[in-house]
C-alpha cells in the first residue's frame, strides 16, 4: 500500500502542476485530470502486484518440504510425510503442510497412495479448489491419464507426482501457469503428449527419471533461462530425440541431473551408435558439442558425427569422428578437422590439390579419405605424408588423374590379395594416360592394389586399363636401325663365302696343280713371287 500511496501523490502532483499552467479549455483540463487518475490507478495496480510476486519469491526461499536433492523451488515429501489412514477408508488421503512462517493454513499439500476417486476426495476435503496451495505433492497415485490441463493446477509453483503409477499425461498447463518444477518420476509413464509443457514459460526443473518414455515433450525455452532435466532410469529414450532436444533448446541451455547415470536407447538405424544399444548421455552430449567445432564459413557448414568409440586398455575411451563436407563447393581442404577426426568427406566439391593431406597436422589421424567427384589431377605431394603411413582408405574416385606413381602408393604392392590389405585405394573414373608401360606394369598393379580397378580408363585409348594388351600396345614405327641385323648377318655370310672359295682353292692347286678359274686368269701381281 505504501508503493500505491506514493504513486497516487505523485500523480496529484504532477495533475496541480499541468492544471495551473494550463491554458486550454476547463474542459479539457477535467480531461487531463481524469486522465491521470486512471494512470495512477494503473501505477498502484501495478506496484502492488510487484511488492506481492516479490514478497512470495521471499518467502517461498523458507519452504521447510524442500528435498535437499532438488532444486529449491521443489515441493517433494518423504513416504513418513504420508497421511496416516490406518484401516479407515474414509479419512482424507491429502493434508495440507505449513511450509511458510506467515502460511499458518499451510499452502502445500501432500497425497499418497491415490487413485482417481481418492485424489479428488483428498483435495476437496483439504479444500484445495479455493485455497492458496502452491505447492503439491502426490505420491503412489495409480492414474490412468493425468489431465494437466485441469484448472486446479493453474496456480501451483511446483507439482510433484512420483512413485506411482500413470499411464500417460495429457493436456496442456494453462496460460500464465508459474510452475517452475514439475517432477514425475518414477511412474513408469510411456507418453508425455509432446505440446503439455509448452505453456510452462518459467518452468526451470524436469524430473522424467525412471520412467518408459521413448520421446520428449517439447519445452518453453523462450527467454534462454537455465533448464534443469533428470532422464536417469529412462532407458528407453532415443539418442537422437536427445540429440535434438539439445540442438532445439541451445548449446548451453540445459543442464543434465545426473548426467554420469543417465543412458539412451540407440536405434539399429542410428548410425552414430550402430555397435551399441545403450549409448552413455555423455556421448551425446559430446555429439553436440562436436557440432560448434565442426569446419563451416559463410556460406557452408559440414556434418559431424561419432564414427565409434575405440576404447584401449588403460586410456579413457575415444569418440572417433566423421566429417562430412561434401557438396559444399569447396575449392580447397577445411584448414581445421575437430579432434580425433578419422574419416572425412569432401566429395562434389572443386578441390584441385591434396596439399593439406601432407602439411597440416589435423590430417595425421586421418584414416579415411574420400574426395570423389572433384578437380584432383595429381597425388605426389602425398608423397612422405604421415596419411600414407596411417591411412585405410583413399577414395579419388571420378577425378582428372592422368598419370599414377604406383610408388607412392605401393607400401603393400607386394600383397597379391587387395582385400587382406589395411591401405585400400579407389581411382574409377579416372582417365590416365596408357603406353606401353601401362599395359605391361600398371595394368598389374591395379588389379592387386585398386578396389575398383575394372573403373579405371584410358585417356587416348578407348578402353579399360586392365583390358590393355601389351602387344598392341608396345609396337613402334619402324627405322633403319630395325634392319641392322640383317645386314650383319649377310656381311658375315658373304665373308664366310669368300674364305670358304679361298681354302677351296688352295686344296685344288695342292691336288691338280693348277689353279682354278678365276684364279688363273688374274693378272700376276708383284707380290706372287712371295707364293711361287
Amino acid at each position: 500500500m505504501q508503493q500505491c500511496w506514493c504513486a497516487v501523490r505523485g500523480i496529484r502532483e504532477i495533475t496541480k502542476l499541468i492544471t495551473t499552467a494550463n491554458t486550454l479549455p476547463r474542459q479539457r483540463a477535467n480531461l487531463s485530470h481524469s486522465k491521470m487518475q486512471w494512470l495512477a490507478m494503473i501505477m498502484c495496480l501495478y506496484v502492488g502486484v510487484a511488492s506481492a510476486r516479490m514478497e512470495e519469491d521471499h518467502q517461498a526461499s523458507s519452504v521447510s518440504g524442500i528435498s535437499s536433492s532438488l532444486p529449491e523451488q521443489c515441493f517433494y515429501m518423504q513416504p513418513a510425510d504420508c497421511p496416516d489412514l490406518d484401516a479407515d477408508s474414509n479419512k482424507c488421503p491429502c493434508k495440507r503442510i505449513t511450509t511458510f512462517v506467515n502460511a499458518p493454513e499451510g499452502n502445500a499439500a501432500l497425497c499418497c497412495n491415490t487413485d482417481r476417486q481418492a485424489l479428488e476426495h483428498g483435495l476437496s476435503c483439504i479444500g484445495f479448489q479455493h485455497s492458496n496451495i502452491s505447492y503439491v505433492h502426490i505420491r503412489n497415485a495409480t492414474l490412468e491419464v493425468f489431465n494437466v490441463s485441469e484448472i486446479r493446477w493453474r496456480r501451483l509453483k511446483s507439482l510433484a507426482i512420483t512413485d506411482g503409477r500413470i499411464k500417460r499425461v495429457k493436456g496442456q498447463f494453462r496460460m500464465m501457469t508459474p510452475t517452475q518444477c514439475l517432477n514425475l518420476s518414477n511412474n513408469a509413464l510411456v507418453e508425455v503428449e509432446n505440446n503439455s509443457l509448452t505453456r510452462l514459460a518459467q518452468l526451470t526443473t524436469l524430473d522424467l527419471s525412471y520412467n518408459n518414455l521413448t520421446h520428449l515433450p517439447a519445452l518453453n525455452t523462450i527467454n534462454g533461462r537455465e533448464f534443469w532435466l533428470d532422464i536417469s532410469g529412462t532407458n528407453t529414450l532415443w539418442c537422437h530425440d536427445i540429440y535434438q532436444y539439445i540442438n532445439k533448446t541451445g548449446e548451453k541451455q540445459i543442464t543434465f541431473n545426473r548426467e554420469n547415470k543417465t543412458v539412451c536407447s540407440a536405434s539399429k538405424t542410428w548410425h552414430w551408435f550402430n555397435t551399441t544399444e545403450q549409448v552413455p548421455l555423455t556421448q551425446v552430449l559430446y555429439l553436440s558439442l562436436l557440432q560448434t567445432e565442426c569446419p563451416k564459413g559463410d556460406t557452408w557448414q559440414c556434418q559431424c558425427d561419432i564414427k565409434r568409440l575405440d576404447i584401449i586398455e588403460g586410456k579413457p575411451p575415444t569418440h572417433a569422428v566423421n566429417v562430412d563436407c561434401s557438396g559444399m563447393q569447396l575449392t580447397e581442404l577445411p584448414e581445421k578437422l575437430p579432434q580425433n577426426t578419422i574419416a572425412l568427406n569432401v566429395s562434389y566439391n572443386n578441390i584441385t590439390v591434396l596439399d593439406a593431406l601432407s602439411t597440416n597436422p589435423c590430417y595425421e589421424d586421418l584414416r579415411e579419405f574420400y574426395a570423389d567427384y572433384n578437380n584432383i589431377s595429381s597425388i605426389n605431394r602425398l608423397e612422405g605424408s604421415k596419411f600414407l603411413d596411417n591411412y585405410a582408405l583413399l577414395s579419388l574416385r571420378y577425378n582428372k588423374i592422368k598419370s599414377l606413381p604406383t610408388y607412392i602408393l605401393s607400401p603393400s604392392a607386394h600383397n597379391k590379395n587387395f582385400l587382406s590389405s589395411r591401405n585400400l585405394v579407389k581411382l574409377g573414373g579416372n582417365k590416365l594416360h596408357c603406353d606401353c608401360n601401362t599395359a605391361k606394369y600398371l595394368k598389374a598393379w591395379l588389379q592387386t592394389r585398386i578396389l575398383d580397378s575394372d573403373e579405371v580408363m584410358c585417356e587416348n585409348v578407348k578402353e579399360k586399363v586392365i583390358d590393355l594388351e601389351p602387344s598392341k600396345m608396345c609396337v613402334y614405327p619402324g627405322d633403319w636401325t630395325d634392319y641392322i641385323y640383317y645386314i650383319i648377318a649377310t656381311e658375315v655370310i658373304l665373308l664366310l663365302s669368300l674364305i670358304a672359295k679361298v681354302l677351296y682353292d688352295y686344296w685344288v692347286f695342292k691336288t691338280a696343280g693348277y689353279l682354278p678359274w678365276p684364279a688363273n686368269k688374274m693378272p700376276k701381281l708383284p707380290c706372287d713371287w712371295m707364293f711361287e
